[in-house]
């Protein structure tokens, strides 16, 4: 009986706690938010900008703390959040883009149904760019498709994959140098002549690191391997332009969703509606404000609003995919 009372009373503070309006739940209270990567990288760097700044826009202004909880490429923070974190709204993370779509595309350790984590948003998405150097005959990805062109790219990272699905799904005539190390050797390449291209590399990162090569003019933009086009880059078209069949597009979007993704937000599953919908406006009202975009240009950062509800939405898409597309996209991601 006394067993009994307490789980009675236990469910009773549960379900109180839960109708709790989200000023009333959040006022005085810290949010813990969980970053699925190391100190010093890209995702930390975002999710302590919006640590910083998130919290006064939520309901109750909470304080928000960050918590490294790195493992597996961020499936170790989201199986915290989906099995042991409180489903409450005083818990969140940060994970990397391609978490919610590695059950479906490279399975193995995944302890959670990603469409039915809570999206709250990204601060920024990426967008790919296929590219040569200025003095290659390629300028174009009709070119590409015509002529055989030497690029570079790391076998299991974006620059392989990406070039894989650019021959496969629209008939690029790429020959793939993998004894590189990285994009930085690459580049290095590049720029010596051995090679004639890079099949991916995100424009955040050329726009940080080589400026100089597109003041300059020093390569040709191919294509934009993304969802949508960077608004910045009106004039390089998309990778959907070059896709004959609903197949093939079908394929395209699950291997480029994480991308719109950017650096995501989530939330556990099943956390009271209306509090995910506070995080989300709270998030969208942040991108905003004056004084996150003036800190986000000091820290010299993208910042692109990809809201909670677009990447729920991108998550859906790819879960309805037809299994022999996912089985195609996971072909493409195999060494060659």
């Amino acid at each position: 009986m006394r067993l009994a009372a307490v789980c009675i009373i236990a469910a009773a503070s549960i379900s109180a706690a839960h109708a709790q309006s989200p000023e009333a739940f959040y006022k005085g209270k810290t949010i813990d938010m969980m970053i699925g990567s190391e100190a010093g990288s890209g995702y930390d760097a975002y999710a302590r900008l919006v640590a910083n700044h998130m919290g006064k826009h939520i309901p109750g202004r909470p304080n928000i703390v960050v918590k490294q909880m790195v493992g597996a490429g961020g499936i170790v923070a989201t199986n915290y959040l989906a099995k042991i974190a409180n489903k409450d709204g005083s818990v969140i993370g940060q994970v990397q883009n391609t978490v919610p779509f590695q059950p479906l595309v490279t399975p193995g350790g995944e302890q959670f149904d990603a469409t039915k984590l809570g999206y709250i948003g990204s601060a920024n998405s990426e967008v790919a760019l296929a590219f040569t150097w200025h003095s290659s005959a390629t300028k174009t990805l009709s070119d590409l498709q015509k002529r055989e062109t030497i690029m570079a790219g790391v076998i299991g990272s974006i620059s392989a994959n990406y070039a894989y699905a650019m021959s496969d799904l629209a008939g690029a005539k790429i020959r793939l140098i993998t004894g590189y190390a990285g994009a930085g050797q690459s580049m290095l390449a590049l720029e010596r002549g051995e090679i004639e291209g890079y099949p991916a590399l995100f424009w955040s990162t050329f726009k940080t690191t080589k400026p100089d090569w597109i003041a300059q003019k020093k390569v040709n933009f191919l294509v934009q391997l993304a969802l949508k086009k960077h608004p910045e880059l009106p004039d390089v078209p998309l990778i959907f332009d070059y896709l004959k069949t609903d197949d093939d597009r079908a394929a395209a979007e699950l291997l480029l969703a994480p991308q719109l993704a950017g650096r995501p937000f989530i939330t556990p599953p099943d956390i009271p509606k209306e509090r995910l919908a506070a995080l989300r406006a709270a998030f969208n009202t942040m991108m905003a404000d004056a004084d996150f975009k003036a800190d986000a240009g000091k820290r010299n950062m993208e910042v692109q609003l990809v809201t909670g509800e677009e990447i729920a939405g991108v998550v859906a898409r790819a879960y309805a995919t037809k299994p022999e597309i996912v089985a195609k996209v996971r072909r493409m991601s195999e060494p060659r």
